[in-house]
C-alpha cells in the first residue's frame, strides 16, 4: 500500500484492524474489553503516510511506504530509526494482510491502563500531535522503548 490521501488510508486500516480483532484476537484475554479499533491522524509525512492504530491490545504508530521506498527487502521484525520532527522513533518491520510491508512503533501493549475509548484516543491525539512539531528545548529521542513493552 502507497502513500495516498489520508481518509482512504484512514478507513482501510481501520478495516484491516477490525477483521484482525474479530478473527485472529477474538477472546484473548490481553484484550481490553472497553476498548475498539479506531484510526487517528493520518497523514503523509515525507511521503509516507503515518497515524495512530488502537485497538484492544495495543496503540501504535503505524507508517506505510511511499512510492520511494522499498521495504520488502527488509527481514520481518527488523527494527529502523524514523527521524521526525519532534525526535527518532524505532520502528518494527511487519507485514500485515491487506496492508503489505509496514512499520510500527508501539507505545502501548497490553492497553489495561485505559479505562475507556476516551481516555485512549486522548493519549493517541496528544501524541500525534507532537510527533510533527518540534518541541521547545530542542528534540528528545524516543520516550517509549518497545523493548521493554
Amino acid at each position: 500500500m502507497n502513500a495516498a490521501s489520508p481518509e482512504p488510508v484512514d478507513a482501510r486500516v481501520a478495516n484491516v484492524f477490525e477483521r484482525i480483532h474479530h478473527e485472529q484476537m477474538a477472546g484473548l484475554p490481553l484484550l481490553n474489553k472497553a476498548l475498539s479499533v479506531t484510526t487517528l491522524g493520518f497523514q503523509e509525512f515525507e511521503g509516507r503516510m503515518v497515524g495512530m492504530v488502537i485497538t484492544p491490545w495495543m496503540m501504535s504508530l503505524l507508517l506505510l511506504p511511499g512510492t520511494q521506498d522499498d521495504w520488502q527487502a527488509q527481514a520481518l521484525g527488523s527494527k529502523n530509526a524514523i527521524t521526525f520532527p519532534n525526535g527518532s522513533y524505532r520502528f518494527l518491520v511487519n507485514v500485515i494482510d491487506e496492508l503489505g510491508v509496514c512499520q510500527m512503533h508501539s507505545l502501548h501493549s497490553p492497553m489495561h491502563r485505559f479505562r475507556t475509548q476516551e481516555a485512549a484516543i486522548a493519549e493517541a491525539t496528544a501524541f500525534m500531535n507532537k510527533l510533527l512539531v518540534i518541541p521547545p528545548g530542542g528534540v528528545q529521542n524516543d520516550p517509549v522503548d518497545e523493548e521493554l513493552l
